[in-house]
């Protein structure tokens, strides 16, 4: 009986897990030499994503 098991993110082509690597690595060194204003950039970052999001809903509700 086979046990179950973790499903595996598959990213495809070798150009895409380079990249995918890339940035891993990239925010990684970023983080960890300026965490500060790492964190400040992910908060400013997921705001503008927040505003974008209810832009979209107040517009969607408005018809």
């Amino acid at each position: 009986m086979k046990k179950n098991s973790i499903p595996k993110f598959k990213l495809g082509g070798g150009k895409a897990k380079w990249l995918v690597g890339a940035l891993v690595i990239l925010a990684l060194v970023v983080i960890v030499k300026a965490p500060i204003e790492a964190a400040a950039f992910g908060k400013s970052l997921f705001e503008a994503i927040d505003t974008a999001a209810n832009s979209v809903v107040t517009f969607v509700n408005s018809f």
